[in-house]
């Protein structure tokens, strides 16, 4: 989670072209603002091409100054995160057959042979099973800080600072993704099997609020805005556990009534939020010992996906819209997520915000040692006793304003 915890994760991003480092010639005259649109519009649309199971990954890989510390760091990163993606889906039994990148550049700035600028992406993705027609997409939001650097011609990538989730969304410095398929042998749409009952929390209006306020990533609502009720805390820690309390709380999400510990309280500047309500430690905290949650589970990736004597579709596939999903590292809970729904073999999807998750698979940029953590939403439909369960520590470095 390192970059990823503040707003303005940067990329300077390789501008490979299409056939590779052909395309990445500058021209000697003064740099425009269509020109770095249509440079960085290459750049990404090259590393999109790059996530599709089977592409080459050398055309994305093309145009870093090597002969520069941080352009080798961008070149390292570039390629671990196209490997990971690789490596999740060989191993989850699936093929990433679309990555399509919309690009907005919110800065720039051009001194001499040197462009600067910041980059907002919404990254659409789908993948599929064998044998199953349905594209399962999803997205995923991204800010960049790009800097390239004109060498004979031609745009090298001097400096590339962003994190998006799909291979660095950990403190874990080169993530593995676990072991385990996607898809279990037996096929249980949430949808189909759970009946909500409307009663202390909306589980519906929970997964609604996700999905119009996922801000950057391709999918959500609000014009890619988050809600302006709320402070946002990107650039305080990170805005995850600032994001699942809005979704269970908000009377447009899932309405759960706020308490002394758990609450926002709002005002024309942003409001700001309880330490239960931004900072994933007390929040954790709140939902075990307030009687509102309980945790079915908690394991890493093999343990909550296979089925077992007492979860016999693997503890995972238990959680419905509007659960929480808790990311342990280092023995600290350092990031939440919501539940939103299932893709087309039942496996979980999630929406989040720091990096900006639509329907993301829930263990998507987690290392194979990652330990999550399952909640359960009491929703008002069955008595739920306030268990004591062993604290975690927790903290997505995310405090009140």
């Amino acid at each position: 989670m390192l970059l990823q915890k503040i707003i303005l994760s940067l990329i300077i991003v390789s501008m490979a072209g299409i056939l590779g480092a052909s395309n990445c010639t500058a021209t000697e005259s003064p740099v425009s603002k269509k020109e770095l649109e249509t440079t960085v519009k290459e750049i990404f649309d090259t590393r999109a091409r790059a996530i599709i199971t089977g592409a080459a990954p050398a055309p994305a890989l093309a145009c870093y100054d090597t002969g520069a510390k941080l352009g080798r760091w961008a070149l390292a990163h570039e390629e671990h995160k196209l490997n990971f993606v690789q490596q999740w889906a060989k191993k989850r039994g699936v093929r990433f057959i679309e990555a399509k990148p919309s690009i907005h550049i919110t800065w720039f700035r051009v001194r001499g042979d040197t462009a600067e600028f910041i980059v907002h992406q919404t990254l659409q993705l789908g993948y599929v099973y064998p044998n199953d027609p349905a594209v399962n997409r999803f997205g995923i939001g991204t800010r960049h800080w790009m800097e390239l650097v004109k060498r004979g011609g031609k745009w090298l990538i001097r400096k590339d600072f962003y994190t998006d989730g799909l291979g660095d969304d950990t403190l874990v410095p080169k993530p593995t993704p676990a072991d385990g398929p996607a898809y279990i042998g037996t096929v249980v749409k949430s949808d189909s099997i759970q009946n909500y009952t409307k009663g202390v929390f909306d589980r519906e209006g929970a997964a609604r609020y996700a999905d119009k306020y996922a801000g950057l990533a391709w999918g959500a609502g609000n014009n890619h805005k988050y809600n302006p009720r709320y402070r946002d805390l990107n650039g305080n820690g990170g805005d995850c556990t600032n994001f699942v309390s809005q979704c269970l709380g908000d009377q447009e999400g899932g309405r759960l009534p706020m308490d002394g510990t758990w609450y926002y309280r709002y005002d024309r500047n942003g409001g700001s939020g309880s330490r239960a309500w931004v900072q994933t430690e007390a929040f954790a905290s709140w939902l075990l010992y307030s009687g509102h949650a309980r945790r079915i589970a908690r394991g890493t990736f093999p343990e909550l996906n296979q089925p077992g004597a007492k979860f016999p579709r693997g503890a995972v596939r238990e959680l419905q819209k509007g659960d929480v999903i808790g990311y342990e590292e280092k023995g600290r809970i350092e990031h939440f997520a919501i539940v939103v729904g299932t893709d087309s073999r039942g496996y979980p999807v999630v929406d989040a915000h720091t990096v900006d998750r639509y329907h993301c698979p829930w263990d998507m940029g987690w290392d194979k040692k990652t330990v999550f953590h399952l909640f359960r939403i009491n929703d008002g439909s069955q008595q739920i006793s306030r268990a004591r369960e062993e604290k975690r520590g927790v903290s997505c470095r995310t405090y009140p304003p």
